[in-house]
């Protein structure tokens, strides 16, 4: 049993370091609207950076949820803290993916990464972007403040 779990764990990771060593990745992204100023001035950033494409798909908090519920394909997730926190409890975000993003009035954004993303590697690294000093100065440009 356990060196089928050893097998297992090693194809993921061979399979997760492969996808994104083949080159560039389209990653799937699903955010609200309140964050759109800020992820269009970000995105060709980190286009450039990563050589990875983002598709962005902006939706009400509720739609956001309702999609990750129904394990809809997305590599990232933005969206409130609560909503996160429900989601990560009902093993629908990673948890450990978590990263604290900007906050509007009294709504504070966090981006995640989905159980089922197929880019693993390519998501964390575009949730580490959005969780830069780099992005903190757009999020504030945009008066937003640091989640």
């Amino acid at each position: 049993m356990r060196a089928i779990r050893l097998l297992t764990g090693g194809a993921f990771l061979v399979g997760a370091l492969a996808s994104t060593g083949a080159g560039a990745v389209e990653l799937k992204v699903l955010s609200p609207e309140a964050m759109k100023p800020a992820l269009q001035e970000l995105a060709p950033a980190f286009e450039k950076e990563s050589g990875n494409k983002l598709k962005i798909e902006y939706a009400p908090v509720e739609a956001i949820q309702k999609k990750v519920s129904d394990e809809e394909e997305y590599d990232v997730v933005i969206l409130d803290q609560k909503a996160t926190t429900a989601l990560t409890q009902k093993a629908k975000v990673v948890g450990g993916s978590v990263k604290k993003l900007a906050s509007e009035k009294d709504e504070a954004y966090v981006a995640s990464s989905p159980m089922l993303t197929e880019q693993p590697v390519a998501a964390q690294k575009l949730i580490d972007f959005l969780d830069s000093p780099k992005a903190a100065e757009v999020y504030k440009a945009k008066g937003m403040q640091r989640g």
